[in-house]
């Protein structure tokens, strides 16, 4: 997403949008409506793929359509932007960053009397695949170890720039991480879902990092050992050394990913290097 995008505020009906004015038009807009006019209410997000302008060869968009979860919800819509219109914020301001995003081409909210009703984001389809399924096809059609390492390292780097920039994701779970493999065999990673994301001064001591490093660690990846987690680690912390610092993050960490896995899969018994093993069982989950 370029830094020298610029959006245009929109009214159509209740509805208030910001868009790009070269890639929206009247054509467009009613493609979107209708799709969104189509969907009940629901309590989580509902992504829907489409294509444009034509609906076997056109260009892939995605749209997200999001609806006031609760009541409390409701009440707090009422005085702060939608969660559409936060994801495009946060979305350039990474992009703004250095980091790879996709590119949002209309974000809208619609209200009655200032209360919000619904609210979508719309983006440009990136060429790729979220981590899980990146790693589930590489694990059966074979990758390189230096192509592990590297994507694991870059990765780390990566998400360490971002927590010192003030970053902290809303959900870094794998699956919000798509990767993009480039021609000359490089990986390049998209943060997806940014509608929760935040930025915070980089001198405000919080402490909402770690929560990303339990996400992004809580679940059995193909392919990848408790040895390819402590060289993320290693990059993410960036320093060759295991620091007292470093030892207290890993076992803090660790007693959280047992926590967090006993949650979802009542998994929390036994070394930790088998509790993050992963097994074909995991495999009709992708």
């Amino acid at each position: 997403m370029s830094t020298e995008l610029k959006y245009q505020e929109v009214k159509i009906g209740n509805w208030h949008l910001r868009v790009l004015p070269e890639r929206w038009s009247d054509r467009l807009a009613a493609r979107i409506f209708e799709l969104i006019k189509r969907q009940v209410f629901g309590e989580h997000p509902q992504t829907m793929r489409l294509r444009f302008p034509d609906e076997e060869k056109g260009d892939p968009f995605f749209l997200k359509l999001f609806h006031p979860a609760s009541v409390m919800a409701t009440v707090k819509d009422y005085w702060r932007e939608s969660k559409a219109f936060r994801s495009l914020r946060q979305g350039i301001a990474l992009s703004r960053a250095g980091f790879l995003v996709p590119l949002a081409v209309a974000a809208g909210e619609e209200r009655s009397c200032h209360v919000l009703r619904r609210a979508f984001i719309l983006t440009v389809g990136v060429q790729g695949e979220p981590v899980p399924v990146f790693l589930h096809h590489r694990y059966i059609a074979g990758i390189s170890l230096k192509q592990k390492r590297t994507g694991l390292e870059c990765l780390g780097r990566q998400i360490r720039r971002l927590h010192r920039l003030g970053f902290v994701h809303g959900d870094l779970v794998a699956s919000n991480i798509l990767i993009s493999e480039r021609a000359d065999a490089g990986l390049e990673f998209y943060l997806m879902d940014n509608d929760r994301t935040r930025r915070y001064p980089q001198s405000f001591p919080q402490r909402l990092w770690k929560r990303n490093l339990v996400q992004l660690n809580r679940l059995p990846l193909p392919g990848i050992s408790l040895q390819d987690r402590m060289r993320f680690f290693r990059a993410y912390s960036g320093r060759a050394d295991w620091s007292r610092a470093n030892r207290d993050l890993l076992r803090w960490l660790e007693r959280k990913t047992r926590a967090r896995r006993k949650e979802s899969e009542a998994a929390a018994a036994g070394s930790f290097r088998r509790l993050m093993s992963w097994n074909r069982d995991y495999a009709d989950n992708f």
